[in-house]
């Protein structure tokens, strides 16, 4: 058996050819992109002075046009070559900083020598078309994220191949420098695993491609589902894997699927913040990063709320009494530009009657919209003369294109709230159907894709991380609202830490209509140390916490404590800080509210730690002082809790699951203070327990 020393030098021996491979063909490629950007400057030019313009007749205005086409198809071709270039040039540039990370040997038929491959965070092939690195993505490598030597398979296109994993090798490496290799059957022996888990938090989130495990890795490549629910406890990695996911999707789906039909919904711009630079960092393109706020500006109700004050009831309504509600002239808005009344609402009302034997919704409006532009069309005729043609529209009945065009760019307006369905009165049409004048702006934006039929039908994928902050209503309208696309929710309910959240039960309930729900849970927590771990999991039922399992290495046991005397409390506070400061990573100071967190900043004083607020950015390193909600999805190397008290954390669900979430931010240290007196929930719990 060989010895690590040799397998070492072997290893090392590949590594630098491969690099030295890599850096070749980079020079190559970079002067042949050159090579052919000198050559299309050079042929545009000569196409430009050969280019005749010539429109006299319609023989020469063909072969003018003609000529455009040739030079249009010399240039397309051009942008092409000159496209995949700079793709494999970005992939070898990446690559030569770490050309993979694994290597795994397969046996496919025992009377045939076995097949080597070298596994990285991107593919690459040579010009012969060889694999020098296999994409973590690709089917082959599923074999090593199983995690099992022996018998095992991979997919191809619905049919699997099976094979024998003779070998699971992983590599430390920088650059062309191997640092260590092991090789591992299972995540709790993963080296590399528990080194990446070692390292201080920045803050950026970093992909997990090199350590996924195997329950990890089973999420990561499900099978293409209409729903896909994932319940992970804290610290399971359930964001990695789900920006991991959209690698994944991106991966199999290159040639049907774009970065802008996948929409990923965070709780707030701090977090989206924090996880924009993993897919680009694994090659791929951020998909739409919402909040909610963000999706109802989008969907053009502002920024006035979250509108989950929404009740489904309300939602329940406007499905129920729409189609049967007889409209008036008062649920009409008249067609207005520059304070001039071009359309009337009993105009509008006459146009819905001649439809009288439709009911309200998506067809009645189509036919309203079409006949709303016809009348606007004539009377803007009739009114200001846009009959009159030019000699190329003589022989049309009617007005000219042009005439219509220029009738379309003066009153824009007009056209644009026919279009944008401005004519419906929502709120009015709301009230009458809710029976109250006060309408949020989430029943107004699920009213009025009830009446219109506005949705996206160009989004595949929505992603919903936390998905247990949010409420029925919420999902209701998102699910209405991405009518084709296929949804992935992942959360924790207990992290749900606001009231009237909707439990995973009636999210499944309200997505039924897609299909039965497929289900996935991730138990073990990659984030916090065993002892963290014990003290947040302590907060779950039995039957939850039997579940449950760490993998980190042990660390230090957290620091509860209650005072009885505030200038006590406040040199302690003070202290945990200095501490902070001085170590290296990242230290999170949680208030449980905004009212917490302003009084610890006036109590503090000068020592106060910087206050993270909505579209702020985390620091590299040091203290920071965050309210709960916002922590959300962050990890932090240390956490304080200074407000470990009753009023914070009182002995309720939601109280629980508000403590659960702040303790299982930290993975390396936890410090819980209280004045006066410590929450029921951490009574008895001593340090160290």
């Amino acid at each position: 058996m060989e010895n690590y020393e040799s397998i070492f030098r072997q290893e090392q021996d590949h590594l630098t050819k491969l690099c030295a491979r890599l850096s070749r063909m980079q020079e190559d490629l970079e002067r042949k992109m050159a090579d052919v950007q000198k050559n299309a400057l050079e042929e545009k030019k000569a196409i430009r002075e050969d280019l005749t313009l010539n429109f006299d007749s319609d023989t020469n205005a063909m072969e003018t046009y003609a000529e455009f086409e040739v030079m249009n198809h010399v240039i397309d071709s051009y942008n092409i070559v000159t496209r995949v270039g700079r793709e494999k040039l970005e992939r070898i540039k990446a690559l030569r900083k770490g050309p993979y990370f694994a290597k795994i040997r397969l046996r496919y038929d025992p009377e045939e020598e076995p097949e080597e491959y070298y596994i990285g965070t991107r593919g690459l092939n040579d010009e012969d078309h060889n694999q020098l690195v296999v994409d973590w993505r690709s089917p082959v490598a599923e074999t090593y994220y199983n995690q099992e030597s022996g018998p095992t398979s991979y997919t191809v296109d619905g049919r699997t191949i099976p094979v024998d994993l003779l070998l699971r090798r992983q590599f430390d490496l920088q650059g062309d420098v191997l640092r260590a290799w092991f090789d591992t059957t299972i995540a709790i022996e993963d080296p590399l695993l528990l080194e990446s888990l070692s390292k201080r938090r920045s803050d950026k989130m970093t992909a997990i491609t090199t350590t996924i495990q195997k329950e990890q890795n089973q999420v990561i490549r499900h099978e293409d589902v209409p729903v896909l629910l994932v319940s992970g406890i804290a610290g399971s990695g359930k964001t990695s894997v789900l920006l991991q996911r959209i690698a994944y999707l991106f991966y199999k789906k290159r040639d049907s699927l774009r970065p802008d039909q996948v929409y990923l919904m965070t709780l707030n711009p701090v977090f989206r913040q924090y996880i924009e630079n993993v897919l680009p960092d694994m090659g791929e393109t951020n998909p739409h990063a919402l909040t909610w706020l963000d999706f109802l500006e989008m969907a053009g109700f502002g920024r006035q709320g979250a509108g989950t004050e929404t009740l489904p009831g309300d939602l329940d309504r406007i499905d129920s009494d729409l189609e049967s509600l007889v409209l008036t002239a008062e649920d009409f808005v008249g067609i207005r530009q520059g304070g001039e009344q071009l359309i009337s609402p009993a105009a509008i009302l006459g146009i819905r009657e001649r439809f009288a034997h439709i009911e309200p919704g998506p067809r009645l409006t189509g036919l309203m919209e079409d006949e709303l532009l016809e009348l606007l069309k004539a009377r803007l005729r009739r009114r200001d003369g846009y009959g009159r043609k030019d000699a190329r529209d003589r022989e049309e009945e009617g007005p000219g294109r042009r005439e219509i065009n220029r009738m379309e760019n003066d009153f824009a307006g007009a056209f644009a709230q026919i279009r944008g369905r401005g004519w419906y009165d929502l709120n009015g049409i709301a009230g009458r159907i809710l029976g109250r004048n006060r309408i949020s702006p989430l029943a107004l934006f699920y009213l009025k894709m009830a009446l219109t039929g506005e949705c996206d039908r160009n989004a595949k994928y929505v992603m919903i991380d936390e998905v247990q902050d949010y409420t029925e209503a919420q999902i209701r309208v998102l699910s209405r609202y991405f009518l084709r696309a296929r949804f992935m929710l992942l959360g924790d309910e207990n992290q749900a830490i606001r009231p009237g959240t909707a439990s995973f039960a009636r999210i499944r309930e309200v997505l039924a209509p897609r299909g039965r729900a497929a289900e996935c849970d991730l138990m073990t927590s990659y984030r916090s140390s065993p002892e963290i771990t014990d003290l947040f999991t302590s907060l779950l039922e039995e039957k939850d916490r039997i579940r449950t399992a760490s993998v980190q290495r042990p660390g230090t046991a957290p620091l509860i404590r209650t005072f009885g005397d505030r200038a006590a409390y406040l040199e302690a506070l003070r202290e945990a800080l200095r501490e902070a400061r001085e170590a290296e990573g990242l230290t999170c100071l949680i208030a449980g509210s905004r009212k917490s967190q302003e009084k610890l900043a006036a109590l503090l004083g000068d020592d106060a730690p910087p206050v993270i607020r909505r579209n702020m950015s985390l620091p590299a390193g040091g203290p920071v002082l965050m309210e709960l909600p916002l922590v959300k999805g962050l990890e932090f190397d240390a956490v304080i809790l200074p407000d470990a008290d009753p009023e914070e954390y009182p002995d309720s669900l939601i109280g629980r699951h508000r403590l659960y979430t702040a303790i299982s931010r930290a993975t390396r240290k936890v410090t819980v203070f209280a004045l006066d007196t410590m929450t029921a929930l951490l009574q008895g719990r001593k340090s160290g327990e």
